[in-house]
């Protein structure tokens, strides 16, 4: 019964485990779509559509929080951010709809699943997690006794049936992919190339010839008609995917005066209760705190010297501060607050220091050069403001900076300047003092040997909730107006930028804003269609477009941007052609067993280079010359080749060695080499088994219409 209660505890992630395997297995090992307007209605339970069946809201929402439980789980973590919650809702969404459109397939294959097959399953060939659940602590076996004992406690029926529904789940997808894999054959040819290539080595010398010509010098000679035929000939790498041009404008929500104010008083309290703190505060103590403030993690305990603090206006405060204060600074985005937990000696002296620059460049103007510093630093002293005279006159990067060097670690700037900086007063105006750089007048703001250890809290500012429904409701009065004086006018008597200039968006493409709902939902649509308002969270914008063009799937026509692609591949391909003479001259100047270093000798530029390559292997120096290899395979040790033309130039090579694949090793590994080579084949063949399921299915995506 413990054994049991232990797995009821863990059913939510053996369930998903169940669940998910077969999904996981065919997207990882194997290979690894709102309301339209326009269709049918909405239920309202309904969360999305595939092939016309529903995909209820309640089915995503398990797979989401089970999925989210996992991930939880396996991190140890308690809570996740918002980019580990969308990453999760979208496996979540895939998930969803490949456990839809493999049960179709599975109707469609009549595949069934007896209650006497899923009890053989259960009862004599149990998943890993369950027997890891009965393992003897003595002899690390399975205790078969004991499962039996706990599958026919009728404390466990309600357990079993759970266990028995999934299991019946895992073996019809088991049976679909039995079916599926029946055509497929691995042949003996087939697993001998896979060896000879992976066992076979030709080691030879290389002289490469490359062009004298850039391919541009040839731009010239290329001709309407080479253009067309490689066109013609190499269509298939133009395909292009079903895709939707869009122009769009967004709503920003930004923080208002009035969220911000919110922001500082939350920051604020955050400050007060961990300073209240004790230092030795548990780390899940901490964790709490600040799982009130934000969804970011607390950052550990690092050392820090005082130059780490530079990016922050408030350093000197900082540095200066007691053990256990807490501080707030602005980072790129977030407002991190951090502690002091402990400050130990560097046992090196670091220094703040303000500085004026006045080079000299050359010897000649030394003097002048001394004259101008030592006037300015008598205006200083006059009254006048040290930032000013040096962002006007100091030559030094910290000119920008008023002169402001910020704090500095030993070694790290002249050593003229330096011995100086730890000479000076605090406070003191000091120089002109000489250096390789010209003549510095200079102040030491302050010096420590401290290191600060400080414990960080990133809060990301927000808008509020408030802040949200107001930028909705105005991205739904620009949607609403748009619909009736067209989008481009809208736009225009609103005062919002259209953008149009974003590449055409693909369903297999990288989402425009990350945010896959969105393009899914632009795939419902046809062109001229608006879109209603939708949030783009990651983004912190609300986006309403329109549909400008629907591109179907097929092959790119031959535009301009194409042309100049070809004509570029085909004037480098000249330039190539071109030193065919020369390669020709080479090969003339070696005679039978000569050494390629002759070469070499008579023009640096030919210098061989020695390389060790199976029939189909990229190696450094070659690359992917494969025309090279082949070649090197089709010779003798001690033959030199006659020029071979590749993608980069010519080669000339003289085979060294040559060690041919075993077949008496392969026949001794042929099993091994069967069950890789079918089990790539599997992969490959579900990959595109999946793919080929996912691109002809109709799926709508209602996720982006509900925000």
């Amino acid at each position: 019964m413990a054994i049991m209660n232990k797995m009821r505890e863990k059913m939510t992630v053996i369930f998903v485990g169940l669940a998910c395997a077969f999904l996981l297995m065919i997207i990882f090992e194997w290979g690894a779509q709102g309301d339209c307007f326009k269709g049918s209605a909405r239920k309202a339970d309904e969360i999305g559509k595939v092939n016309g069946i529903s995909l209820l809201n309640k089915d995503y929402d398990d797979m989401f929080q089970e999925l989210r439980q996992q991930k939880l789980q396996e991190e140890g973590k308690t809570n996740l951010t918002e980019a580990e919650e969308n990453e999760i809702r979208e496996k979540a969404w895939d998930q969803a709809v490949m456990t839809k459109l493999l049960q179709e397939k599975m109707d469609e294959y009549g595949v069934v699943v007896t209650n006497q097959e899923v009890r053989e399953f259960l009862l004599y060939n149990p998943p890993d997690f369950l027997r890891r659940n009965f393992m003897d602590s003595a002899t690390h076996q399975f205790n078969q006794a004991a499962y039996f004992q706990a599958l026919n406690d009728p404390h466990n029926d309600t357990l079993v049936a759970k266990l028995s529904a999934q299991m019946r789940e895992e073996l019809k997808k088991q049976k679909l992919s039995s079916l599926l894999q029946i055509s497929m054959r691995t042949t003996r040819s087939e697993m001998w190339e896979r060896y000879e290539n992976t066992n076979a080595k030709a080691t030879f010398e290389v002289i490469r010839i490359k062009p004298t010509k850039s391919a541009k010098e040839f731009a010239s000679t290329v001709t309407e008609e080479e253009i067309k035929k490689y066109y013609e000939d190499h269509t298939y790498q133009y395909k292009r995917d079903e895709g939707r041009k869009v122009k769009f404008v967004i709503f920003r929500e930004l923080p208002t005066a009035k969220d911000s104010a919110l922001l500082a008083e939350r920051i604020e309290g955050l400050k007060k209760k961990w300073a209240a703190m004790p230092l030795n505060a548990s780390d899940s103590t901490v964790a709490e705190l600040a799982r009130d403030y934000t969804e970011q993690p607390v950052q550990p305990a690092v050392m820090n010297p005082p130059s780490a603090l530079n990016q922050y206006s408030n350093s000197d405060e900082i540095i200066n501060g007691a053990i256990g204060s807490v501080y707030t600074v602005a980072g790129q985005g977030v407002i991190k607050a951090m502690r002091i937990m402990d400050v130990r000696d560097s046992g090196d002296e670091n220094y703040h220091a303000k500085s004026i620059l006045i080079g000299f460049g050359n010897p000649q103007n030394k003097d002048s050069a001394k004259a101008l510093a030592t006037k300015l630093m008598a205006d200083i002293h006059a009254g006048a403001d040290f930032a000013d005279i040096a962002k006007k006159y100091s030559q030094d990067q910290s000119a920008r900076n008023g002169g402001d060097m910020r704090w500095l670690a030993p070694k790290l700037y002249l050593p003229e300047f330096e011995a100086a900086a730890m000479k000076a007063p605090i406070g003191q105006l000091e120089g002109p003092i000489e250096t390789v750089a010209g003549y510095h007048i200079f102040q030491v703001l302050g010096r420590t040997r401290k290191n600060l250890k400080l414990a960080t809290i990133s809060i990301t500012p927000r808008s509020s909730s408030t802040t949200q429904k107001m930028v909705l409701q105005q991205a739904n009065l620009f949607h609403e107006k748009a619909k009736k004086e067209g989008f481009d006018q809208a736009a225009q008597t609103s005062n919002l930028r259209v953008q149009s200039d974003v590449p055409p968006i693909t369903r297999k493409g990288q989402p425009l804003f990350g945010y896959r709902p969105w393009t899914n939902y632009l795939f419902e649509l046809s062109a001229g269609d608006i879109t209603a308002p939708v949030r783009i969270p990651a983004a912190k914008l609300v986006v309403v477009a329109q549909v400008t063009e629907s591109q179907a799937e097929g092959i790119k026509p031959l535009d301009s941007l194409i042309k100049d692609q070809i004509k570029n591949v085909i004037a480098k391909r000249k330039a190539i052609e071109a030193m065919a003479p020369r390669a020709k001259e080479i090969r003339g100047m070696l005679n039978p067993g000569d050494d390629l270093a002759k070469i070499g000798a008579v023009d640096t530029n030919l210098k061989p280079f020695t390389v060790s390559a199976g029939p189909a292997e990229s190696v450094g120096g070659l690359g992917t010359e494969y025309s090279v290899n082949i070649a090197a395979f089709n010779m003798k040790p001690g033959e030199i080749s006659q020029p071979i033309m590749g993608d980069a130039g010519y080669y000339i090579i003289k085979l060294l060695d040559l060690k041919q694949a075993d077949k008496q090793m392969f026949e001794a590994q042929k099993t091994k080499q069967f069950e890789t080579l079918s089990q790539e084949k599997q992969q490959r063949f579900f990959g595109q088994w999946l793919e080929n399921l996912k691109s002809k299915a109709t799926i709508v995506d209602y996720r982006s219409h509900s925000r």
